[in-house]
């Protein structure tokens, strides 16, 4: 057993998985870490971005079908988007940041406000997308394109300037045992 245990310490885990080694930390982080997650959050957020003037592009003009095909792809990225961040980002950041009290409650109070804006922007997807289109909804579709624009832009710039550089790997978070350890390691040369 002992020559087993000692081979998972020293075998990597691959991207995002805790080793048998990492001990408290695998204890504190249920949620896995994915190295590359925020790359493609941004990503994701530059396609919801063009989708998103894409429908605005074809509010100007007068074609309603083009009008709902731009709605649905932009509805369909959106939601992904929301469903990654629901299922993997938000979740782990509030493992990560449950031990430290002032980053707990500004990550509560940024995830609500990002939260808001996310139920806002759905209402309106549900609206056009699941009802049939009346006169009320063909007069309110731009105005409504325009404020979902606006709600995506500061979603997008909260997370992308609050949270996404909370997102670190678990043995960053320095309430694990002191410094990170590249400081440790410093500390140790110096």
């Amino acid at each position: 057993m002992r020559l087993l245990r000692g081979i998972l310490e020293r075998t990597p885990a691959p991207e995002g998985q805790l080793t048998a080694g990492s001990g408290d930390s695998a204890a504190l982080f249920p949620v896995r870490y994915r190295q590359r997650l925020v790359a493609e959050l941004k990503l994701d957020a530059a396609t919801a971005r063009g989708l998103m003037r894409a429908l605005l592009d074809a509010c100007r003009g007068g074609d309603e079908c083009t009008r709902i095909a731009c709605l649905q792809d932009f509805a369909d990225a959106f939601r992904r988007n929301a469903l990654i961040k629901s299922v993997q980002f938000y979740p782990y950041l509030r493992c990560a940041l449950e031990h430290d009290s002032m980053a707990m409650m500004h990550f509560n109070e940024v995830q609500a406000e990002a939260q808001r804006h996310v139920l806002r922007i759905e209402a309106i997807l549900v609206e056009y997308l699941g009802a049939p289109w009346d006169a009320t909804c063909r007069r309110r579709f731009v105005s409504d394109m325009a404020r979902a624009a606006s709600l995506l832009g500061r979603l997008l710039r909260q997370e992308e300037s609050t949270l996404f550089p909370l997102y670190l790997p678990p043995d960053q978070y320095r309430y694990l045992g002191g410094p990170p350890a590249r400081q440790n390691g410093a500390q140790a040369a110096g």
